[in-house]
């Protein structure tokens, strides 16, 4: 019988189109109460700004007493971890990841690769990655997603139940790795698809003594994907192994560690001009021989818990986390306004960096007459420190003619000029909340975080091939800044809940270079909210909508003064409102809905040095984003256990150029994806996905413009043994 059931699933994969549907749950549980967590500063644009490091991330600690239910909750919430579903499941997508989510942006083109994107939400750019709640200091760190259990999505005032400022508001997701569980099993992912994909995953879980206190997982990938895009190719694996340890008296310790490279030629996109609409999707717009890259990164984290008594626990977090890589790029990238693509002075990269954060909580319950509190207190100690050192060619490349291009063999960097620069910053912390039961139908939150933030810079330049002129600085300071967050919901009954939120954030500008040598003040955000959660028909439905406010000041922009871009001013605000709204529909157990609607407005609202920016939308925020999806699974007859998605997106016209250029905008993007998965028996399961099904353009823009990724189609095989 089951042999009939595969023969029939395989004749329909031949005539039904294939698509891409999540494996993972992206969405959070119904049962929480505020959703959402801070985002944060933007990854650097790699290829925009070579010469500054990559823009740093936050820690955020996760709140193991957010829905007020207490230690008790926390470790049951743990155990269910321990015991989680054993069948075979694919990893998150690359290709659909955030794009069912309200208020989040994929500003950059889908594609089936083993990483995650990165999101725009709700109008800024969320460069802060959350690892079950924390993030590693301010490094920026890829994801690769065989590590990833399940992905969430944080917005708005649920960071005040995290209860740290850094990182600015927005979004941010939340990556649930592969924790290590009781059973024993070995799983194996096998992928092929367009444009070359090979992928191979492996998940192995084992414990290590009878008595089941010892355990160990293991993750890894290994991928080759190529590109519709001539020469893009990457090739990359990953390894993560984990240990975690209970013992008698509850206590647990967990150490992880995670190396990942890779060899690839990156692709630059297209200089933002109207012209690139109507070259071949195919076309690459640089020097490849210049632009191999090999990075990798190395982390390495350690928790332990212990229980004070049955409401009190103290937590320790440390983490080292290591980055280096080898890239090129180019000092005048552009287009000359007639058929070719410039690029100034090819240019090669070494950089490093590394982050070390350390934390110490306490988590409690106690009384105070009718009062109920929920608290935590905190300190950290964060170091980061980045090093970089350039190789100039002494000559502008000969210009890339975008009709007949014509790719030099090398680029010889003998005699090239040279410049290097290092950045340290180091932030010591405290921070605390205070989440107040009045009653079951109140709750009130008071929170604050203090930092005090030292930074220091070097930057040597003896050619001026960077600065524009010889240069040999030193910055540094010392400051202190305070960020409070209160909130408050009310539950009129047991179906709704309406919540006000306000918070403050920062975000220390570390890489951002002042002329007058002096340090930067960091960039601060200020966030407004109001919101209602409602459950329908027997909690089959949930519709959630959300008004939202933030303000960013003290945002670096380039410095006018000096046209090689490399120092910048920190005058800049931008503003960004809107609503959000999300509706969860489960109409019979095997039918289930999502859909969700952002309607926003970012901009830029003062900019004292370019004024012609002031009043410009920003990059990656479209001002409507619709998205929808229909999951079916078959529980009969021949077809038990298959798996049929849809999902439609639509993102509206965003702009192309900052400042805004008149008449100048990215076209809508529309994706239609569709999806079949079959699951043969409790050990092997295959799937089919595909996307972009009417081929559309999809182009993104970050101040270079990427083409999205044409129809594709990637078939996948999951075992477990």
């Amino acid at each position: 019988m089951r042999a009939a059931r595969l023969v029939l699933v395989l004749l329909l994969c031949g005539g039904l189109p294939a698509s891409a549907a999540e494996g993972g749950d992206e969405r959070r549980d119904a049962s929480e109460e505020i959703a959402a967590a801070q985002g944060s500063r933007a990854r650097d644009e790699r290829r925009a700004h070579k010469q500054r490091p990559r823009a740093a991330r936050d820690r955020r600690d996760r709140d193991p007493q957010e829905t007020g239910e207490g230690r008790d909750q926390d470790r049951s919430r743990a155990q269910r971890r321990e015991t989680a579903d054993d069948k075979p499941k694919a990893a998150p997508r690359a290709q659909t990841l955030g794009r069912d989510q309200s208020g989040v942006f994929v500003n950059e083109s889908a594609s089936n690769a083993a990483y995650s994107p990165s999101f725009v939400m709700r109008g800024f750019p969320s460069g802060v990655t959350l690892f079950e709640g924390a993030a590693h200091g301010f490094t920026a760190q890829d994801v690769d997603l065989s590590t990833v259990d399940h992905v969430e999505f944080f917005k708005g005032p649920s960071a005040m139940l995290f209860g740290k400022a850094l990182g600015g508001y927005g979004g941010a997701a939340n990556y649930i790795r592969k924790a290590p569980t009781l059973e024993t099993f070995s799983r194996a992912a096998t992928s092929l698809g367009s444009f070359g994909l090979k992928r191979l995953t492996v998940d192995i879980n084992v414990p290590l003594t009878d008595d089941k206190n010892l355990l160990f997982r293991l993750t890894g990938s290994a991928q080759s994907l190529g590109s519709f895009v001539d020469f893009v190719r990457t090739r990359s694996f990953d390894v993560a192994p984990m240990l975690a340890f209970t013992a008698d008296n509850g206590d647990r310790a967990t150490l992880r560690a995670e190396h990942n490279g890779a060899r690839l030629v990156w692709r630059d996109g297209v200089p933002a001009d109207p012209i690139f609409f109507g070259i071949a999707r195919e076309f690459y717009a640089g020097i490849p021989a210049n632009e191999h890259e090999t990075p990798f990164f190395d982390d390495l984290t350690f928790t332990y818990e212990h229980a004070l008594g049955p409401n009190w626990s103290v937590s320790a977090v440390v983490d080292y986390f290591l980055y280096a890589s080898r890239w090129g790029w180019f000092t005048g990238w552009g287009y000359d306004g007639f058929q070719s693509v410039v690029f100034g002075n090819p240019a090669r990269s070494r950089t490093a960096n590394r982050s070390f954060d350390a934390q110490l909580r306490l988590n409690g319950r106690f009384e105070t007459g009718f009062l109920s509190h929920t608290v935590f207190m905190a300190a950290e100690h964060w170091d980061y420190f980045f090093g970089y050192s350039n190789d100039m060619f002494r000559y502008e490349a000969a210009p890339l003619n975008i009709f007949f291009p014509v790719y030099p063999p090398g680029v010889d960097y003998a005699g090239a000029y040279w410049s290097n620069g290092v950045a340290r910053a180091i932030s010591r912390s405290v921070y605390g909340q205070d989440l107040i039961d009045l009653n079951e139908n109140w709750r009130i939150l008071l929170g604050g975080r203090y930092d005090l933030l030292s930074q220091r810079e070097r930057v040597f330049d003896p050619s001026g091939a960077l600065t524009g002129e010889p240069t040999a600085s030193l910055s540094k300071g010392i400051d202190g800044y305070f960020s409070p967050r209160a909130g408050l919901l009310f539950r009129p009954d047991a179906e709704t809940q309406i919540f006000a939120a306000y918070g403050k954030s920062l975000i220390p500008n570390t890489g951002v270079r002042v002329q007058g040598g002096e340090t930067p003040p960091p960039q601060q955000d200020t966030q407004y909210e109001l919101g209602v959660r409602r459950e329908l028909f027997d909690r089959r439905a949930i519709v959630e909508i959300g008004l939202f406010d933030i303000t960013r000041d003290n945002v670096a922009i380039p410095n006018p003064a000096n046209p090689s871009g490399f120092y910048s001013v920190v005058t800049g605000q931008q503003h960004s409102h809107g609503i959000e709204a999300n509706v969860t529909a489960q109409f019979t157990p095997n039918l289930r809905l999502t859909a969700g609607a952002t309607f926003l407005h970012a901009l830029v609202t003062k900019d004292d040095n370019v004024p012609s920016q002031q009043g410009s939308d920003l990059l990656g925020a479209p001002r409507r984003v619709y998205n929808v999806s229909l999951a079916y699974t078959l529980d009969f007859g021949l077809l038990d256990g298959l798996e049929l998605g849809a999902s439609y997106y639509y993102a509206s016209r965003a702009e192309a150029t900052l400042p805004n250029t008149p008449g100048f905008t990215l076209p809508p993007q529309q994706m239609l994806g569709a999806s079949l998965g079959y699951k043969l028996s409790d050990n092997f399961k295959f799937e089919v996905n595909a996307a972009n099904l009417t081929n559309q353009q999809n182009w993104t823009s970050n101040g270079a413009l990427y083409h999205g990724e044409p129809r594709s189609v990637s078939g996948s095989v999951i075992c477990k043994f």
